[in-house]
């Protein structure tokens, strides 16, 4: 099994944990703007030269990106993309949230709607002709009803017609509802089943994100976690966050790679 790991806040605190990863790993840097990320790229060279590194864009104002976000960010997403030519791919997160961070997004940008869904898309659609490799990270479903309900609020995208791989955001230790969090785990085992290696799952969260009040999972539950992706043959799993690895958290993932 492949770990690899997000980094909201690339601070000099988060990235030095990178001295602890010695083996092979991706990790999904957060950054306002690519430029922005190629500057911490080349700090994160001098800190762990071997670690594979993938740009994941946050908008200064919308942060998440949905067709709630503002239209000229996501334009201005595009655009950014289109403007850099590169020899190798970009590997390239898509954080499709719902705006919880701004609420009154969803009111502002209700009749962007769907103008904002057709830029996403093509950032999809254009992937090959922008040299993208693009991985999205998405909310844990229980039932086929809601995969349906977020493809047509745009915060997912059916592999089929848009090409990319998926990383489902099960965070168990928020999900406190027992029952819900098996529905979820049976979900993801069908899904498993369905896309294969184009479905990744996201572990966590071992250090609080944006939202400031995110449970922490014990290294005990991440193995639980990691025992329940190995069982469903998911070949990749993404932790959120590098800023809370630790030895403990090291010792468990050592068991899986």
């Amino acid at each position: 099994m492949r770990v690899d790991f997000f980094e909201e806040f690339p601070n000099e605190k988060n990235l030095e944990k990178l001295k602890l990863i010695n083996f092979d790993s991706t990790l999904y840097l957060a950054s306002k703007s690519l430029s922005q990320f190629e500057s911490i790229k080349e700090r994160i060279k001098k800190i762990n030269s071997e670690i594979e590194i993938a740009y994941w864009p946050v908008l200064e104002k919308s942060y998440w990106i949905s067709p709630f976000s503002y239209t000229y960010e996501l334009k201005n997403l595009y655009d950014e993309l289109a403007k850099n030519s590169r020899e190798k791919p970009l590997k390239i997160l898509i954080d499709l949230e719902l705006p919880f961070l701004n609420k009154k997004l969803f009111l502002f940008n209700l009749f962007s709607f769907f103008r904002n869904k057709k830029i996403i898309e093509k950032i999809f659609r254009d992937s090959k002709k922008l040299n993208l490799d693009i991985l999205t990270a998405e909310y844990p479903i229980a039932t086929d009803f809601m995969q349906r309900k977020l493809e047509w609020l745009g915060v997912s995208y059916p592999i089929e017609r848009f090409p990319h791989k998926k990383i489902v955001m099960f965070y168990s230790s928020m999900i406190k509802n027992k029952f819900v969090l098996e529905k979820i785990k049976s979900h993801i085992k069908k899904r498993a089943e369905e896309l294969g290696d184009k479905l990744q799952v996201g572990l966590g969260t071992i250090a609080r994100g944006i939202l400031g009040d995110e449970p922490i999972l014990s290294p005990k539950k991440l193995d639980k976690d990691l025992s329940f992706c190995k069982k469903q043959n998911i070949d990749t799993v993404v932790i959120f966050r590098l800023g809370g690895l630790n030895n403990d958290y090291l010792k468990i993932i050592k068991k899986y790679l």
